[in-house]
């Protein structure tokens, strides 16, 4: 499976996975200080000094300047030009955290796009589901919660609090932060789709 890893803003850490670098404006500067290649490197630059523009260059098999005044964010072009580019699993990192709006836009993003984006950093993994059974292990990522932003209907097992062909609406909150309690848990999706976060506590 083709992997995309696309770096937004100045990520402090990168996920430590086998993928082809995309740049998402401060991104690109990232993995450009980081050392590493990217097939792309995507956004306004607005913010970006020239010099730092040239090293993005240097680090870049294609940089793509968009219009400040744009209807998408850097990271929402960024994932379109990775799924034009035919990969078929994007991590998005950098993405989390900071303002209120971005994140809420990649959360979306990542509600959209099911079985394809993953948003991750140091704390959360996020990714969504649509109709079917899947097993999370039991591991480093403590906490699972589940949302839906229209209606899904869930079954939850191994886990802190099960679920039976439960229900799930936009406003439901009470899904948050369950815990696996075998050596996996399992998420049947009878109808709809869930967004699914696995977190943990910062160290």
């Amino acid at each position: 499976m083709s992997t995309a890893l696309i770096a937004l803003k100045l990520t402090e850490k990168l996920p430590e996975i086998r993928a082809d670098y995309i740049g998402a404006d401060k991104g690109a500067l990232t993995l450009a200080k980081a050392g590493k290649h990217m097939r792309l490197a995507v956004g306004d630059f607005d913010s970006v000094k020239p010099e730092d523009m040239e090293l993005i260059r240097s680090h870049a098999d294609e940089v793509l300047i968009l219009n400040p005044v744009k209807d998408d964010t850097d990271s929402e072009s960024a994932l379109r030009h990775a799924i034009a580019m035919g990969y078929e699993r994007i991590v998005m990192c950098g993405c989390l955290g900071g303002r209120a709006d971005h994140s809420l836009v990649n959360l979306r993003l990542a509600y959209q796009y099911p079985g394809l984006l993953v948003l991750q950093d140091e704390q959360n993994q996020v990714m969504a589901y649509d109709k079917g059974v899947y097993t999370f292990p039991k591991d480093e990522w403590k906490y699972i919660s589940f949302f839906t932003f229209g209606s899904a209907a869930v079954t939850l097992e191994n886990m802190k609090y099960p679920l039976t062909e439960r229900e799930l609406k936009a406003d439901d909150l009470y899904t948050l932060s369950n815990e696996i309690t075998a050596d996996s848990g399992t998420l049947t999706v009878h109808s709809g789709r869930v967004l699914v976060i696995r977190s943990k506590d910062k160290e």
